[in-house]
Parts: C-alpha cells; structure tokens; sequence
C-alpha cells in the first residue's frame, strides 16, 4: 500500500532527526580552544617557520648591508622567540610531537649498559624532549636562546668539548636543528662537529622535516645516507612518520685508529674526504632547496 505524504503526517508526527555535523581532528568549532585565532592555524605555523628559514638561508650569505636588513625583516616576524613559539605548539606542522619519544625507544632496544645515556641535546628550547624518562637518559640541553633554565644558553659550536673520555655523552641529539641552519656547509659540519662529544661509539640522533628528503630537489632518503656515511657514521635505524624523519646513527670507529681526542682538527677525521656538493636529484617547480654540504 503506497501512502501519500499527508496520510503519514497525519497519523504522528515526523521525529525530527538530529542533525549531525562533520567533526574534524579538532573535534569541530565548538572544541576549539577559547581565544585561539585564526593566525594560529597549522598553515599560519608553516608559513611563518618556511618564512623564518628563508631569511635564515638569505642572511647566511648576505653582504654586511643586506644582512642588516634581513635580520630587521626576521625581527619584524617576531625572531627566534616567535620561530621557537611556533615549532613548540601542538598546531605546528614541524613539531610532529616531541621526537624523544622514537629515540628512547630504539635505545631502549640496543643500549648495552646498565647505566643511563648520557644525552647532549642540542637546540632544546625548553628541554623536555626526554622529560619523561629521567632514570634511563640523563640529559643536558643547550639551546641558542632557552626557555627553560635547566637549558644551557650555548651554540652548538661554541660548547665546551670534553677533556677526557669520561666526559662525553653517549648520545648527541640533533632534532630538527641541521634544517634551521642557513649555511649549507655549516649544516654538514654540525655532523663532523658532534664527533667530538661522542665516546666511541657514541650515537647521533638526527630528526629532520620529512619533506627535507622527500621533496627536495637536492636531497633524498639515499643521498642522506651517503652523507651521514661519510662523516663517519653508520645508519641503526631510520623511520618516517607524517611529518618528520627521524634517524639514530652510530659513530664508526676512527680511521687513523685513535680513541679519543679533545684537540681534533676543523675537518673531523671521521670524514672519509667525499665532497657533497649542491647536485640536483629530483626536479620539479614546487620542490624545496633543502640541502647538506660537506666539508
């Protein structure tokens, strides 16, 4: 028997159903944070910090005139304390959660001794990367401009190198650091350059955007390992999630076959002497200039 709308509606009334909206990662408007605007969205984040290393690159090789007028335009966006703001927020695409997190876990894996890491985290900002796991890695952080003050206010260059084995860390933590760098040499030297706080055998922890070797056109998963091989390490473990590449490497041992030395020279002698220079491997009008030069 076929009804007619008005023979329906007649008997009761239609229940009215309810109205469903499409939830996002956030859970819709009405669970966004109070007083959050829209400058803060994750593109907002990503503009600013792609803008912020831009400048970084361009005041790298800048002419004393230029340099001035760059830093004014990096001060205009709010500098370093901005930059460091915008990479620590949960909307930041960079961040991609504290990357201590996969660190620990590898470690936990292959760490032979019983007693903690010991952890020079470089560019730590507020240092709580490894917050969570204080009996198994003993950290010291250091940071250009810190925000806590348990981090040390150091550039990476500048600290102090260990005078006897006993004081160097088994572990040097680069994360999403080498990419802040606008200096391409300077990027590939800060892999030579945490040679020299590693005991032997020592680890370095580097974490990079993951477009650094997905999408650029002077650099891929491959390439990133020819480099890292020739500074004198060998890959334990890469990972990728959606943001960020995540890789554990592992000192070799010195080719000249010493142990330990508080006086190495500017070029590491864990350098196997390969020169990387700025090579294209991928093209493409909308990949990224991210790249590594060594020496």
């Amino acid at each position: 028997m076929v009804h007619d709308a008005t023979s329906v509606t007649s008997h009761a009334p239609r229940k009215k159903n309810k109205l469903i909206r499409p939830r996002g990662k956030r859970g819709g408007v009405k669970h966004r944070p109070k007083g959050k605007k829209a400058s803060h969205t994750p593109t907002k984040h990503a503009e600013l910090i792609a803008k912020y290393h831009t400048l970084e690159k361009q005041i790298a090789r800048a002419s004393p005139r230029e340099r001035a007028a760059l830093l004014a335009e990096q001060q205009a966006l709010g500098g370093l304390q901005v930059y460091q703001d915008q990479s620590t927020t949960g909307g930041a695409p960079i961040r991609g959660g504290e990357s201590g997190k996969w660190c620990v876990k590898i470690l936990k894996q292959i760490w032979p001794l019983a007693r903690p890491v010991r952890l020079l985290d470089v560019g730590a900002i507020a240092g709580t990367a490894y917050a969570k796991w204080p009996t198994f890695v003993h950290v010291t952080s250091i940071d250009l401009h810190p925000r806590a003050d348990h981090v040390i206010q150091s550039d990476f260059f500048e600290y102090p190198i260990p005078s006897s084995p006993e004081d160097c860390f088994d572990l040097v933590g680069l994360s999403l650091v080498i990419n802040f760098v606008g200096d391409l040499h300077k990027r590939g030297q800060m892999l030579l350059h945490a040679h020299r706080y590693l005991r032997p055998g020592g680890y370095l922890y580097v974490v990079l955007p993951l477009a650094c070797v997905t999408n650029s056109r002077y650099m891929t998963h491959d390439h990133f390992r020819k480099i890292v091989h020739a500074c004198g390490y060998d890959v334990v473990e890469n990972e990728d999630s959606v943001r960020l590449t995540r890789w554990l490497l592992q000192q070799r041992e010195r080719p000249d076959g010493k142990t330990f030395s508080s006086s190495l020279t500017d070029v590491s002698p864990f350098w196997d002497g390969t020169v990387f220079k700025k090579r294209e491997l991928q093209a493409g009008a909308r990949r990224n200039n991210f790249c590594i030069l060594v020496p």
